[in-house]
């Protein structure tokens, strides 16, 4: 297998290819929310790096969110483009598990708690939460859009916390919401990711995708869709009511 993952869901863009003996080619662009022009450089340049083609190819794999709602859409129609062109199946990978996996493989996590924040604003977060186990990690539980207070509440109430065994929080969540973590969260139950591992990533994103291609976890072009996690503002408006349709006459 060779897949060629896409991440664009974050501040900065990047690319990554990987092969079925686990090795990653990663390339980072850094240009602030330049995904649109830079997505095509990178991709060529990870394939570079990888010493690999194009036609050689047997999936392609984007971050399919959450996060922001323009980059997720130039890398899921990236991916089902070149999906379609090269004729191979496509893989849609969550940007919080790929960051929870991040940390895990990166941050030294064993045996923790990681929670992923993705700052959505106005004490808002797309958030979940994985269990690290020998090197992988599963879902804790649901991944979706809190307020930060509540996620804080439930890893009180469920006791996810400890100061034997501290979660993880990374993300730019943290960023955002670092002083309201340490006003409500006793020291020492929790801790917050080094800024070299904190965000998105297409490297992890290329090894989730691994992962879910040899579980035959993959889709075809069309199947592949944007995970927003909520509505634009513009159309939770006019769900709410609160925004009149515009009806040219």
């Amino acid at each position: 297998m060779l897949i060629l993952a896409l991440e664009t869901t974050g501040k900065y863009g990047s690319a990554a290819v990987i092969d079925d003996s686990g090795r990653v080619s990663v390339s980072r662009s850094d240009n602030e929310m330049n995904h649109l022009r830079d997505i095509i450089a990178i991709s060529s340049e990870a394939l570079e790096m990888s010493g690999r083609k194009k036609a050689e190819l047997t999936h392609v794999a984007a971050s399919r969110g959450p996060g922001s709602f323009t980059g997720i859409r130039i890398g899921v129609t990236t991916a089902r483009t070149l999906a379609q062109m090269l004729e191979i199946p496509c893989i849609g990978v969550s940007s919080l598990e790929a960051m929870a996996l991040r940390q895990a493989h990166e941050g030294g996590c064993t045996g923790r708690l990681i929670v992923p924040l993705i700052n959505a604003r106005r004490h808002q977060v797309y958030a979940g939460a994985w269990q690290e186990t020998e090197g992988r990690v599963e879902k804790a539980f649901d991944d979706r859009q809190y307020m930060i207070e509540e996620i804080l509440e439930i890893l009180d109430k469920e006791n996810f916390l400890s100061q034997e065994n501290p979660v993880v929080f990374t993300g730019d969540g943290i960023d955002a919401y670092d002083g309201i973590i340490e006003e409500t969260l006793p020291a020492g139950t929790y801790a917050l990711s080094d800024e070299s591992l904190r965000y998105q990533d297409a490297g992890s994103v290329a090894e989730v995708a691994m992962s879910k291609a040899l579980s035959g976890a993959v889709l075809s072009y069309g199947e592949l869709l944007p995970d927003y996690m909520r509505l634009a503002e513009a159309e939770q408006k006019l769900k709410d009511g609160t925004l009149s349709p515009r009806i040219k006459k």
